[in-house]
């Protein structure tokens, strides 16, 4: 394990366990048994961190992001990713100050919806207007992140595999009735079931 991934596993070892307020570089690099400066070469802050855990790990969950044809195992692999770590996140999007990662989430999701709709121009051979696909990456991404925040909040949220069935079905709603709209099919279209 490289001194970045000791850091960020002793940042999410310490999230989980207490809140971030207490959470300093000296209590992360404590847990790491490595010098105060180490931190430094490698992130600028505590929520720096924060935001490298999720890029990193969602990178690796989400191995399809951003490709129509595998955007429904795209979203299981999310939705799996931030239930196994329910407890990071939790604690993680209750931070409420300007370098807070919910940015970095927000704005990966919106990526992800703006390469899902580009791909999905590419594969049907149809133009998709900048401006309505900045649109879609807005509102579809952030429609996902208080969908997924709400699942990961709620004490009596859905079972994964509902949650997943309801946001596809979503998804599923909006790429079917913009390729109706654009006449690519005649009648709606399922995805495969996935689990």
């Amino acid at each position: 394990m490289t001194t970045k991934e000791k850091i960020m596993a002793a940042t999410k070892q310490l999230v989980v366990s207490q809140p971030f307020d207490k959470i300093t570089v000296t209590t992360i690099m404590a847990i790491t048994k490595m010098r105060r400066q180490s931190f430094y070469d490698h992130f600028r802050d505590k929520y720096d961190v924060l935001a490298e855990i999720y890029s990193t790990e969602v990178k690796a969950a989400v191995q399809y992001c951003g490709n129509y044809r595998f955007w429904p195992q795209t979203l299981l692999a999310m939705l799996t990713y931030f239930d196994n770590n329910r407890a990071f996140y939790q604690n993680v999007l209750k931070l409420d100050v300007q370098n807070a990662p919910e940015e970095v989430i927000i704005d990966h999701l919106k990526t992800m919806v703006g390469q899902i709709f580009t791909s999905l121009g590419d594969i049907e051979k149809i133009s998709i207007d900048t401006s309505y696909c900045v649109f879609l990456q807005k509102t579809l991404g952030g429609t996902l992140f208080l969908s997924l925040k709400e699942w990961l909040y709620h004490p009596n949220s859905l079972e994964l595999q509902q949650e997943y069935h309801y946001l596809k079905a979503y998804l599923e709603d909006g790429i079917n009735g913009y390729l109706l709209r654009t006449k690519r099919i005649d009648t709606y279209q399922k995805h495969s079931e996935i689990a």
